[in-house]
């Protein structure tokens, strides 16, 4: 439903500035991006082919970052990455690899021993910033724990904010400045001003939502197939959707690689590790959190940079002349 509004919204956006439909078209997102952007890229791709010339779109590709795309590998690289970080006890990592069977999308998200055993996981989070792992964690709105208690897998809201270069308390000053009304009239937002709730970075409504697939691989594959731009990124210090998810879930997609795994470089520094696969590129993010461009933005300039030329990530820590 999603992916058929958005391209609704495209097809009618171009029609309004035809004078940008000569122009390539490339969609990014990230977290939960992993899925509803792939699903917009297949929606673009297949419409396509089905309207007419005047309302075919130019798309090229599309970025995604820590992105949610296989519930089995995500799970299962989320614990992996917090025993292996020395966030869990061995006793926590043994309990949910006997009790949740990653493997069973089904099963896991149901079975009342996996809960139980998953509950020692999260709590760990209570006390740490599960988006960014070794940042400070905002704790200046009273409220913010039993947020982070009610809904543990997203982040909660947030507080006033620390005057420094890493803001922890930013989610709170975001949605103080979005429910405003005079930024809300600006962006042609809640024209009523009759919608009985705020704005919120994450609805907890969205929990009770059903209408969502278990893995985007095979729109993925699709998409590559049909000779699609297709970049994959990870801040490597995200506990939400880890790096270790994103490369289980890769290896799942049954690639063959193109270019071994190898650094890239920003400022004579390490920026990171790439690997290129068959139709994907992937690229780490030293350092960055959950949203790489909050943490890491020069570095996450070169990634898109990149991206949009076609050109490979910088491979030497020294310019070439």
């Amino acid at each position: 439903m999603a992916a058929k509004d958005a391209h609704t919204f495209l097809i009618n956006w171009f029609r309004r500035f035809p004078q940008l439909r000569s122009r390539d078209l490339y969609i990014a997102g990230e977290s939960y991006a992993g899925h509803y952007v792939p699903q917009l890229a297949e929606a673009v791709f297949d419409g396509n082919k089905n309207v007419s010339k005047d309302d075919q779109i130019n798309f090229k590709g599309f970025i995604i970052g820590n992105a949610l795309m296989d519930d089995g590998t995500d799970q299962k690289g989320m614990v992996e990455y917090a025993w292996d970080h020395a966030v869990i006890s061995d006793q926590v990592y043994d309990k949910v690899k006997h009790a949740c069977d990653f493997a069973d999308e089904e099963e896991f998200t149901s079975a009342a021993a996996c809960k139980e055993a998953l509950k020692g996981y999260f709590d760990v989070y209570y006390l740490i910033d599960m988006y960014s792992l070794f940042a400070p964690a905002c704790f200046n709105d009273s409220t913010f724990i039993t947020r982070r208690r009610q809904r543990p897998l997203i982040r909660g809201q947030l507080a006033p904010r620390f005057f420094s270069k890493f803001d922890p308390c930013k989610s709170g000053v975001t949605e103080a400045y979005f429910n405003r009304r005079d930024v809300q009239e600006a962006l042609h937002a809640n024209v009523s001003g009759r919608i009985p709730y705020p704005w919120t970075h994450c609805s907890y409504g969205i929990r009770t939502w059903r209408d969502a697939p278990h893995s985007v691989l095979p729109v993925i594959k699709k998409l590559i197939a049909g000779g699609l731009r297709v970049w994959v990124y990870s801040g490597d210090t995200d506990g939400r959707i880890p790096v270790t998810s994103t490369r289980l879930t890769l290896n799942k997609l049954g690639l063959n690689i193109t270019q071994d795994w190898a650094p890239w470089y920003f400022r004579q520094q390490v920026g990171g590790w790439t690997i290129e696969y068959d139709g994907l590129t992937f690229v780490t993010i030293r350092g960055a959190g959950h949203q790489v461009p909050t943490f890491k933005p020069m570095q996450a300039l070169v990634l898109i940079s990149r991206f949009l030329g076609n050109k490979k990530m910088p491979s030497f820590p020294w310019p070439s002349s």
